[in-house]
């Protein structure tokens, strides 16, 4: 039975939830990418040991996805594990620099769903920094209902925080698909009995999205 068929099945609404970074926008997904788009010059960025740096930093990002740090702590700690690499100014400019932009087609897409009967949502992990700017986006307008890892406190692929967007949506399992370019989250949350299809963030993903559905290009 494929996906389209099966939530033809169901009783309830179908949900349609989507990650952001890899299915609905574009990111920046290296330390090197962020610094260079924030103008960090290519001297200071040669002499810098990524590896260290990443190992160091992506702990500290995680506490600032799941909300344990507030944008200004976390700032202020990646301006010690970055010193003399970067300015204040630098460090923000680069964290912003991650999201790139919408992928095209993207909110046509979320549009169509919800003109074919869909709620729509989306689940991210992401961060206080990050979701003014992301809610700005014509795809997150688009949206009936916008979940993230920093408002619930917990971070995928912790079971925790799909159970926490089913009582948001007052939904069961097996209503929602997840839309996601991690093979873990998607692993995880067929674990809590929902409907998951893995997004190739390289492609186009609007039309992989649509393919899953059962629509006709």
């Amino acid at each position: 039975m494929t996906l389209a068929s099966h939530l033809m099945r169901t009783p309830q609404q179908k949900i349609a939830c989507f990650d952001l970074g890899g299915v609905v926008v574009r990111i920046r997904r290296t330390y090197p990418e962020m610094f260079a788009a924030a103008g960090i010059d290519d001297d200071r960025l040669a002499a810098t040991d990524f590896h260290a740096l990443s190992r160091a930093a992506t702990a500290l990002g995680r506490q600032h996805q799941r909300g344990e740090l507030d944008g200004a702590r976390y700032l202020d700690r990646l301006a010690s594990l970055c010193e003399g690499l970067a300015s204040a100014e630098e460090l923000e400019r680069a964290h912003q620099s991650v999201i790139i932009a919408e992928y095209p087609g993207i909110t046509d897409e979320i549009r169509r769903l919800r003109g074919d009967g869909w709620r729509t949502a989306c689940l991210s992990n992401t961060n206080d920094l990050h979701w003014k700017s992301l809610l700005a986006l014509p795809a997150l307008q688009a949206m009936d209902a916008h979940h993230a890892s920093h408002l619930f406190g917990v971070e995928k692929p912790d079971a925790a925080i799909f159970r926490a967007f089913e009582r948001a949506v007052n939904a069961k399992p097996e209503d929602i698909v997840l839309f996601d370019d991690l093979a873990e989250n998607c692993a995880a949350a067929i674990g809590c009995g929902w409907n998951a299809v893995r997004i190739d963030h390289e492609g186009d993903t609007a039309a992989q999205i649509r393919h899953a559905c059962g629509a006709s290009a």
